[in-house]
């Protein structure tokens, strides 16, 4: 009896595509995919405005204090020297 040969498999088909030809989408998939596209641009909302509120916090928690220094030394009438303002005596 002859050793089996040693063949590559068989390549799979490509993917077709969306539909018909032309890669047209079929009307019930067509609401599927406008539905996905709302479920992404959701997620995509929530992560950005995620990001924007942390960013805002951070800024507000390290920039009130030094914003509240500088309002109060340009309103005030005799201007202090940058070492008069952060030395405490």
């Amino acid at each position: 009896m002859a050793p089996p040969t040693r063949s590559s498999p068989k390549p799979k088909p490509k993917p077709r595509g969306l539909g018909r030809k032309g890669g047209t989408v079929p009307p019930a998939s067509q609401a599927e995919a406008a539905a996905a596209a709302a479920r992404r641009s959701a997620r995509e909302w929530e992560v950005w405005s995620t990001w924007a509120l942390n960013t805002a916090k951070v800024v507000a928690h390290y920039g009130f204090v030094p914003l509240v220094i500088a309002v109060g030394v340009m309103k005030s009438d005799p201007r202090p020297s940058l070492f008069q303002l952060l030395t405490p005596f």
